[in-house]
């Protein structure tokens, strides 16, 4: 199976959804606007009873006027008739106004709703799931969802309003052409059954690929750089019309339904206007109806029929909206989130930081990536973790911040289990530093605050300390200089000094740095070696390092191999120990010597 077939894979589902209880939960996001529905309620009783005026109307000019061959004195039933055209317009156009407002409405509140959602998902499950189908949850489905209630569900309840005024016009005129009118329902009965049958997989399915087309664009556009560098331009094109294909094929069995649908309908429609003309003609011959009743009957069994031919349109919308829903409640119903104990303890640091025999693995089962892992992080002093590619060093750090919890063992902040610390709190006391650097579009600014109390002298102070007022001071604009998306604008090294000022000034009580002079130049390297020296002295630090020379003056540096941790000590002290740190010493030092 492709990779890209694992788009959509998650999105299917084992059954067809309980249709009831999806849209008795959407109901849920109309309750709080129950005034506006009032009003929309009323507004449609008026339009139902305003659609059956004018055939009445009809019936009683042409009942009346005909005979005599002239409209003298008709003038009040052609002002009322026209009258009733004017009210009719003004009832419709109250009535979608406010249905557009109740349903924009409900969609900001679940808009509202996901992202907060979004925001309290475990790690992990960011990393299951593609962007692009959780940007698809939150626009084009829930704007789905729009489109059902502007022209589904709420829309359906105002036809069906009508339908019934004209059926009750229908039997009170004539009870007997009313039934030959009605005897279309069975026929068009089993032939939406069978609709709905056919269209139904075929609209979930074109939904889901859908979603892939999304993940697909969002990944391939984001690694862009990458496609271009290895010249793989051609093979994303191919894959994405692989799955361009897909969604057409599935978009044709809509389509196929579509077209069988329509033309039983206006065959359904037609049998059944015939059938209405040939029973009047009799009733006409024998005197029992008058030529006013009949063209009233037509004129209302075209209404009638309205609503019927919309059907299949209606049922688009809501077999979309309900897919639709179905994948936005499953993502709503996802619990994958660190959890928080409700009796959480307010996080302080003042002694240590203690990992206690922890073993850990990314999937439960699988590899282990740190396993028995014991150590502490006195406050204030300088702890760096080496080790190859995959020992476990990055999954310290998240586990420290409490991205994953460990599976067993514990970590301690002051003999407090981390698990027993309120999040929020316990990320406050660290501050962040990766080697590849997200920067949101805005301002240097808006990048370095995050959204926090602005406060001048601090930001003075941090753009000091973090060797970023040179670059401040280059810019015309300074710091209201816009970064760009994902800060485009900057170089690597202007970002990594960008995400120092950033951390400086939150203000942490310890500092995590995750391969931070990584992807530098040796300028920049030099900067940031500053920038670490001036605030290790006052902040306690965790290093992840690539480079050993970035931690040579560590106070204690802990060598992980294979998840476990090897060996503990100063530089010196391993160096002279001539184990698994001397010889990561010496092969980078022979890389540098090749270099």
């Amino acid at each position: 199976m492709s990779e890209q077939g694992a788009f959509f894979r998650s999105d299917q589902v084992d059954q067809q959804p309980m249709r009831h209880a999806l849209l008795w939960r959407l109901a849920g996001y109309l309750r709080p606007q129950w005034a506006s529905l009032l009003a929309l309620l009323v507004l449609m009783a008026l339009g139902a009873f305003l659609e059956v005026l004018p055939s009445e109307l009809t019936l009683r000019l042409i009942n009346r006027f005909m005979g005599q061959g002239s409209l003298r004195g008709a003038a009040p039933l052609i002002a009322g008739f026209f009258g009733i055209l004017v009210a009719g317009f003004l009832v419709s156009f109250a009535r979608y106004f406010l249905l557009a407002r109740v349903g924009q409405r409900a969609m900001l509140d679940l808009r509202v709703q996901l992202f907060a959602h979004l925001m309290g998902r475990s790690t992990d499950f960011f990393h299951r799931n593609p962007v692009g189908r959780l940007m698809t949850r939150v626009t084009s489905d829930v704007q789905n969802l729009n489109e059902m209630f502007a022209s589904g569900f709420v829309a359906i309840v105002g036809d069906a309003l009508s339908l019934l005024a004209i059926v009750g016009w229908m039997f009170w005129t004539h009870a007997g052409m009313a039934l030959v009118a009605l005897g279309i329902l069975p026929f068009l009965l089993v032939a939406t059954e069978v609709f709905r049958r056919r269209a139904g997989d075929a609209f979930r399915e074109t939904q889901r690929r859908y979603a892939a087309i999304n993940a697909f664009l969002q990944e391939q556009i984001s690694g862009m750089g990458l496609v271009q560098v290895n010249a793989q331009e051609a093979r994303s094109a191919a894959q994405f019309q692989t799955i361009n294909e897909d969604y057409f094929q599935a978009f044709l069995r809509t389509i196929f339904a579509y077209a069988v649908f329509f033309p039983v309908v206006e065959f359904i429609t037609s049998g059944t206007l015939a059938a209405l003309i040939f029973y009047a003609g009799f009733k006409l011959q024998a005197g029992a109806i008058t030529w006013g009743l009949l063209l009233a009957f037509i004129q209302q069994s075209g209404r009638f029929f309205r609503p019927i031919r919309e059907l299949a349109e209606r049922y688009n919308v809501m077999q979309t909206a309900l897919a639709s829903s179905e994948r936005i409640f499953r993502l709503l119903d996802n619990q994958e989130a660190i959890p928080e104990d409700p009796a959480a303890e307010s996080a302080a640091f003042t002694r240590e930081i203690r990992f206690e025999d922890v073993t850990f693995a990314y999937e439960e089962g699988g590899r282990k990536v740190v396993r028995g892992l014991s150590g502490v992080i006195p406050r204030g002093r300088r702890v760096a973790v080496v080790g190859h590619t995959g020992a476990g060093k990055s999954t310290l750090i998240n586990l420290l911040m409490r991205f994953y919890d460990v599976h067993a063992g514990r970590i301690t902040v002051d003999g407090t289990d981390l698990r027993r610390l309120k999040v929020p709190e316990l990320r406050a006391l660290f501050g962040l530093v990766l080697q590849d650097v997200f920067v949101f579009s805005g301002t240097l600014r808006d990048n370095i605050v995050l959204g926090r109390p602005l406060d001048l002298a601090r930001l003075d102070s941090v753009l000091e300390q973090s060797q970023l007022k040179d670059l401040v001071d280059r810019l015309p604009l300074g710091l209201d200089t816009q970064v760009g998306e994902r800060g485009q604008k900057l170089s690597a090294g202007e970002r990594q000094l960008l995400a120092f000022a950033r951390m400086l000034y939150l203000e942490p009580a310890v500092l995590l740095l995750d391969e931070a002079t990584a992807n530098i130049d040796s300028e920049t390297e030099a900067k940031i070696q500053k920038v670490i020296e001036r605030v290790s002295h006052r902040l306690t630090t965790f290093t992840i390092a690539h480079r050993l020379s970035t931690i040579r003056d560590a106070d204690e540096i802990w060598v992980l191999d294979q998840g476990a941790l090897v060996e503990r000590g100063t530089h010196d002290s391993l160096i002279a120990q001539d184990g698994v740190y001397a010889k990561l010493v010496r092969l980078q030092f022979a890389e540098g010597e090749a270099a």
